[in-house]
């Protein structure tokens, strides 16, 4: 009787340290020492992406983080569009961060809904991102992510020629905004540009970085609501702080 207590007891005390020491052994040999980030963009830095990314249990473990991505997928993160990785060895992952192209950013209730290039809303955050270009003066009857704003607005698709404008000459924007009547105006670090209301805006942007070089420092207001092909003048005068 006694014996058969014995082995009994061993086998429970075996069966409880097998798993005890794969534990020990996984986390001695498979822990995950070294991250490698391969980053397109430039709204978030390697650290956070590592922050965000292996948080948990998962991310303390290479093939805990790799089953768990194929499991569940790898976690969300505003304004990048895809996330992938790859097991370098058993201590070392390689991930893999590409970011949307943000356009814009519209503010709604307390919120920002951020669109790209498509006009399609890809992300809502609670405070304006970094470089991320301020949108203001358009009303908004209906946002989703996902889908595209304002099609039906003249605004937007006033609003999605002058980003891509803005985008082709290399002309980096604080704010665009809209008053009642429809003029618009960019906000350019210090500088003020009055574009106005009309069908296109290419002759303006398309000659605008020349012509804010050509006043040297300071800070400018540049009235191009009556520039045209037959009239090229642009009234500029310094905006007192």
């Amino acid at each position: 009787m006694r014996d058969d207590r014995k082995v009994k007891l061993a086998v429970i005390c075996f069966l409880i340290a097998v798993p005890v020491i794969l534990a020990v052994i996984f986390a001695t040999f498979f822990r995950l020492e070294k991250v490698e980030v391969v980053n397109t963009g430039s709204y978030y830095s390697d650290e956070e992406i590592e922050k965000r990314l292996l948080n948990g249990f998962a991310g303390k473990f290479t093939y805990i983080f790799a089953l768990k991505a194929k499991i569940k997928g790898i976690d969300d993160i505003p304004f990048i569009e895809k996330t992938d990785y790859e097991i370098v060895d058993k201590n070392t992952l390689r991930l893999y961060v590409y970011e949307r192209q943000i356009a814009g950013s519209v503010p709604v209730m307390g919120k920002y809904f951020c669109f790209d290039r498509e006009g399609i809303v890809t992300d809502c955050v609670d405070a304006l991102p970094e470089g991320v270009v301020l949108v203001t003066g358009i009303d908004i009857d209906d946002i989703v992510i996902g889908k595209k704003i304002g099609s039906d607005n003249e605004k937007y698709a006033s609003l999605m020629e002058i980003v891509s404008l803005l985008n082709k000459n290399g002309i980096e924007t604080d704010e665009i905004s809209f008053d009642f009547r429809g003029n618009i105006t960019l906000m350019i670090g210090d500088d003020e540009v009055i574009l106005g209301d009309k069908e296109d805006y290419d002759l303006e942007i398309n000659n605008l970085k020349n012509i804010m070089a050509s006043m040297g420092e300071g800070a400018f207001r540049f009235d191009m609501r009556y520039m045209n092909s037959e009239n090229m003048s642009v009234t500029a005068k310094p905006i007192d702080n």
